[in-house]
């Protein structure tokens, strides 16, 4: 009869793979035979249960077919049983393709596991365009894995140590051979009990439960410079996520999203907008008031300006060096008075038989 290797990890068929991992080395150190109260035929199944569950192809054949049989056990694909042929006494070390062929972790060479670099984290903010003319320093959240303060990142609870693992006689790897219809194969592989490190805690950290990082929130302050544009991206080393076995943080990537903006669009460093004209300003000239993007400015109107002309105001746009700022480009459009008294109708239609 076949065990449900969620049953034996304790955790629910839809847990995450880090919860998976968790309860594993929760598990394996609880009862491995070299502790007071272990049990070694439950640390096999126990083991067993995270060969399939904590290989991602592995544990998506099981959820399937109820079963992560490859290719090399007895009966093979589609029930043809190659337990009787004879494949020869011939060893293939095929690195990566036996990965692959048989979905385990492989490793060239020997030693422990290196250090591995944490995951980089990405995230997207959305500032104004005032925002991003003057520049600011923007306070943000990150929930992400951080270096276990408990135990310093090294996995043992404080003042306890590391022994050598039984497992894989502190080696940090195993090599594995399994008999195929293609012939012998030899993978070296690092050890599942202690991760390729060649120990474990003698007793796991209590906030961690050995991999010394933890999940926390942590807020970081993210200067923004100014004249940034939307979809800019700003990369802060060492910000991701905590590497493991010393090994370096992540990156973190920030793209920035600039909000439409009421009045002004934005084409590179220049600025646009426009500004309704009374048609008597328009025909005679005179002055309007501008927003720009940094206060108002007067704007000089010459006699006879139609609908659709353009302005720059020079310098007034966006910045794009230490002291250099784009333009800012005014479309007039010529504003049309709804009503009219009679004196004000009468002296339009003096002007209109004069053109």
């Amino acid at each position: 009869m076949k065990h449900d290797y969620y049953d034996i990890l304790g955790v629910p068929r839809n847990a995450s793979q880090d919860e998976v991992k968790r309860a594993y080395r929760e598990k394996a150190h609880k009862f491995h035979p070299d502790k007071t109260g272990g049990d070694e035929a439950k640390f096999k199944e126990i083991n067993e249960a995270y060969q399939i569950l904590g290989n991602p192809e592995k544990r998506a054949q099981y959820d399937r077919f109820g079963t992560a049989e490859n290719f090399g056990s007895p009966g093979g694909p589609a029930g043809f049983d190659f337990s009787n042929f004879d494949f020869g006494n011939v060893n293939f070390d095929l690195g990566d393709i036996f990965n692959d062929f048989f979905g385990g972790e492989n490793r060239r060479g020997s030693g422990r596991a290196s250090a591995q670099r944490g995951r980089d984290i990405g995230v997207t903010i959305e500032i104004s365009l005032e925002d991003a003319f003057r520049g600011l320093v923007k306070e943000i959240e990150l929930k992400k894995l951080v270096r276990c303060m408990r135990c310093k990142g090294d996995g043992a609870e404080p003042g306890t140590g590391k022994i050598n693992c039984k497992s894989c006689d502190g080696a940090g790897e195993l090599k594995k051979t399994q008999r195929t219809f293609f012939g012998v194969f030899s993978q070296t592989a690092i050890c599942p009990v202690c991760h390729g490190e060649g120990q474990y805690p003698e007793q796991s950290c209590k906030d961690c439960a050995g991999e010394g990082r933890v999940r926390k929130i942590e807020k970081i302050s993210l200067p923004i410079p100014a004249g940034i544009e939307s979809g800019g991206i700003l990369r802060i080393s060492g910000k991701g996520e905590e590497g493991l076995r010393g090994g370096p943080s992540g990156d973190l990537e920030i793209r920035v999203s600039i909000k439409p903006h009421t009045v002004f669009e934005r084409d590179g460093a220049d600025l646009y907008s426009e500004i309704g004209v009374p048609f008597t300003i328009a025909a005679l000239g005179g002055q309007v008031e501008v927003k720009t993007i940094d206060g108002r400015v007067d704007l000089k109107i010459p006699a006879g300006t139609e609908s659709g002309a353009m302005f720059k105001l020079a310098g007034k746009g966006m910045p794009y060096s230490a002291s250099r700022r784009g333009d800012h480009y005014v479309e007039i459009y010529i504003r049309t008075p709804k009503k009219l008294s009679g004196k004000a109708k009468k002296n339009l239609e003096d002007i209109a038989g004069e053109l």
